[in-house]
């Protein structure tokens, strides 16, 4: 989510919205960290600005600026040499380890020019949004910067697997992108046949990430296209909230009274991490949240600890499991 108000949300949702859940094993097709690209010689692409950017030789020494890209490029092999946030990385994306010691670069709405430098990279990677304009031209001088569509809810896992590409050509690493994207698509397969055979195929699913302030509870709903519920859908699932939410993120916002919308049947997952506090201890004494259908017959599941789910396919596989897991038992 970026566009200021909306363009940092995915920045600052850990702390607002965006919390992880689900199983944390790393994608079996990933490949093993390597900082020598496939091929070599120019490389030219147009990114999330419509700018055109060259680079001389595939990159080797990537400072990442954003949670999803870093996630990409160690996906790919290649340990980035700086790092925003390299903190709330590890806590909210386990898909792709950071394995090195990268450069902490700051934060991934205001990144440290001065450390950037310091990471000495040949590509500055990031979603449109992660340098702030009155940087731009200073970062563009300590290397070739691309700066990737963050989100689109008309085109989430489109989006995603574009991204990962052009990360992949970037590094020289088209091979090992196109085996990453097959075992995605045949772990959505996997995953379909899954809910298909447990007979839950059309079942309603929802995710929201659930704010507490005192008895007052705050609910941000994840629309159809929304990345997580895109997901799912190719599962199988049905979306049970339906309202489309922002434009890049597909979120909106709920009181526990609209819950009272969702379809009968519905699964209802609701995203929280390790670190963090669980809301539903808030919910125990709420009588309007205990007389919902899905918490009356047991359909509430927490998901996504350690799951990025505005990631690339590797959070995607993650996530794959997590929802047939919870659906599907």
């Amino acid at each position: 989510m970026r566009p200021r108000s909306l363009l940092t949300l995915a920045a600052l949702l850990p702390v607002t919205l965006l919390a992880a859940c689900g199983t944390t094993d790393v994608p079996a097709a990933a490949p093993a960290a390597s900082s020598a690209p496939a091929s070599s010689g120019p490389i030219t692409v147009t990114d999330g600005r419509g700018k055109s950017v060259t680079l001389p030789a595939p990159a080797t020494r990537v400072v990442s600026l954003e949670w999803n890209t870093t996630e990409d490029v160690i996906t790919l092999g290649v340990q980035p040499t700086g790092v925003a946030d390299i903190k709330g990385y590890g806590s909210w994306v386990t898909a792709s380890p950071i394995t090195g010691t990268p450069v902490d670069v700051g934060t991934r709405t205001e990144p440290s020019l001065e450390s950037v430098a310091e990471a000495e990279p040949d590509l500055i990677i990031g979603i449109v949004g992660s340098v702030p304009e009155s940087a731009m031209e200073q970062m563009e001088k300590i290397a070739p910067v691309v700066l990737l569509t963050g989100a689109d809810a008309k085109r989430p896992i489109e989006l995603m697997k574009e991204n990962f590409t052009t990360t992949a050509k970037l590094l020289g690493k088209d091979a090992e992108a196109s085996t990453v994207l097959a075992d995605l698509d045949a772990a959505v397969a996997a995953g379909k046949q899954k809910i298909a055979d447990a007979g839950k195929a059309g079942t309603p699913f929802s995710l929201s990430y659930i704010s507490a302030e005192g008895n007052s509870f705050s609910l941000r709903m994840h629309g159809p296209g929304s990345f997580a519920i895109a997901v799912a859908s190719q599962l199988g699932l049905t979306p049970a909230w339906t309202e489309a939410g922002d434009e890049g993120w597909g979120l909106s916002t709920l009181d526990i009274e609209g819950l009272t919308t969702l379809p009968a049947g519905t699964e209802f997952g609701y995203w929280g991490n390790a670190d963090t506090e669980d809301p539903l201890a808030d919910l125990t004494t709420n009588k309007l949240w205990q007389s919902l259908d899905f918490v009356k017959n047991e359909r509430v599941h927490k998901m996504g600890v350690g799951i990025w789910i505005y990631g690339g396919p590797a959070s995607a596989k993650q996530w794959i499991s997590d929802v047939t897991g919870a659906v599907a038992q």
